[in-house]
């Protein structure tokens, strides 16, 4: 049984190895030189769960038919598209061209029953609403700090709430650690991401995992044994 990393990229990362036997990391990709590197990486580590994508910062330097292009040559190498999505907190400017990108990747994704690997700072209700109109069957909403009613939502049709070592230091990210099932969470670390003072690593996925134990009153390892399963599903 494995500690799950849902979302960390691996690209960054100088020393993957040092984690064999002990995670899996599921290493999401920003752009078409990330996703390369990724899909090496996975070729090089069985630890390693490769995503491809493009990062919605980014989209708006692409065309829908360069995206479908790039995807075209990746189907059978990948079970995961990531890091996509839409962002109306930071990039509220190129919001229409993140949709008509994303779009591209939510249509793949049913169309191949890949995972959609989530990033929806500010545009979590769109996010979910394009994904559930379109058929998508499996998807990751990485790092939520969206409304607790809509992580009820996003649970209730089986998608799976990311959680992160932020909470201990956000407190909307924690009310989402407090409130979700834990049926339906897989934990992640964002890394090599610094987020107010806080290194993000792998390594911090178990201070997610010890306080989900004590707040659902759960032994750790059940907790750990949860989140590996919820891992399982989301990619079977």
């Amino acid at each position: 049984m494995y500690y799950v990393d849902m979302h960390i990229h691996c690209a960054e990362l100088k020393d993957i190895n040092k984690y064999r036997g002990e995670f899996i990391l599921v290493c999401v990709s920003d752009d078409v030189e990330t996703s390369n590197i990724t899909l090496k990486l996975a070729e090089k580590y069985e630890h390693v769960k490769p995503c491809v994508g493009v990062h919605p910062w980014i989209a708006h330097k692409f065309t829908a038919e360069e995206i479908r292009g790039f995807l075209r040559g990746l189907t059978d190498r990948v079970q995961c598209l990531g890091e996509v999505g839409l962002d109306k907190k930071f990039k509220p400017d190129t919001f229409d061209k993140q949709l008509e990108i994303f779009r591209v990747f939510a249509d793949h994704a049913r169309e191949y029953d890949m995972v959609l690997n989530l990033h929806a700072a500010g545009a979590w209700n769109e996010v979910f609403n394009l994904i559930y109109s379109r058929d998508v069957n499996k998807a990751y909403f990485h790092w939520y700090t969206g409304p607790v009613h809509l992580a009820d939502q996003i649970t209730s049709v089986g998608y799976f709430i990311g959680v992160n070592p932020a909470f201990m230091i956000q407190e909307k990210h924690r009310l989402i650690l407090d409130h979700i099932s834990l049926e339906s969470v897989i934990t992640e670390s964002d890394s090599p991401y610094h987020y107010r003072g806080l290194n993000l690593t792998p390594e911090l996925v178990e201070k997610v995992i010890l306080y989900l134990a004590e707040k659902k009153q759960l032994e750790y390892f059940k907790v750990k044994e949860t989140v590996y399963s919820n891992y399982k599903k989301l990619f079977k």
